[in-house]
């Protein structure tokens, strides 16, 4: 729900996500905070703590290498449209680096 929520189809976003999920796994960086549409999240080595900003019942733990591949699949889904060379060298400019998640 928070993929399809908050990323929703934006393919830039799910870069953001993907960076932000490899940054932490390789300890680049220890923590990230995602608020969004409907979700807010916490992204850190031990996983992705989410909490619904609309319905407090709804929260939910992932571990990080679960949501690493859900977000690879999300994105897989995302960049079967035309133009995800595109998407990805704007990302890549506009951050000033190589995106660092393998396989893209």
């Amino acid at each position: 729900m928070w993929l399809t929520g908050d990323v929703q189809a934006d393919r830039s976003t799910c870069l953001d996500l993907l960076a932000d999920l490899e940054d932490i796994a390789t300890g680049r960086k220890e923590t990230e905070s995602w608020e969004g549409n409907a979700w807010a999240a916490e992204i850190s080595a031990s996983g992705v703590d989410l909490q619904n900003l609309w319905r407090d019942q709804l929260a939910a733990h992932y571990p990080l290498a679960e949501t690493r591949r859900i977000a690879d699949q999300y994105w897989r889904l995302l960049a079967a449209e035309p133009g995800r060379a595109a998407v990805l060298a704007r990302w890549e400019e506009r951050n000033g680096r190589e995106h660092p998640y393998p396989g893209l």
